[in-house]
């Protein structure tokens, strides 16, 4: 097993298991909340870490940590057919992060590679 196919079987979750009743799982009774609104064009993910995103990032992206990738990208988008760019330091996590929502059935995910590469090639601003 390469190192590659061993990251993505530990961030991909496990099937969840599911509550038969509404009984066995508390929050059931509540209704879904809102989806934020995001501006147009691909929602833009920042695979680094929180320190990493905070010290700066690309304008407008979202920072999910690739370990939190598998478990919170259907909050995110939750239509996997929305167009998803990803972005890391230099390209490799972000790479990796492509094969994980690959296997969960994102069908247009694009690697942006670095911060500045994926900021000149989106077009936007890097924050500090």
């Amino acid at each position: 097993m390469t190192m590659f196919e061993r990251m993505k079987r530990r961030l991909l979750p496990a099937a969840p298991a599911q509550p038969d009743t509404a009984e066995q799982h508390p929050a059931a009774h509540l209704a879904p909340q809102p989806v934020p609104t995001r501006p147009p064009g691909p929602l833009v993910i920042d695979v680094r870490s929180e320190r990493e995103f905070h010290a700066t990032a690309v304008a407008q992206a979202v920072n999910v940590p690739l370990p939190q990738l598998a478990h919170r990208i259907g909050e995110l988008a939750p239509d996997k057919t929305t167009p998803l760019v990803l972005y890391c330091a230099s390209g490799t996590r972000s790479g990796i992060a492509c094969g994980v929502l690959t296997q969960l059935g994102y069908a247009h995910v694009t690697n942006a590679g670095s911060l500045y590469a994926a900021a000149e090639r989106l077009q936007r601003e890097v924050r500090r």
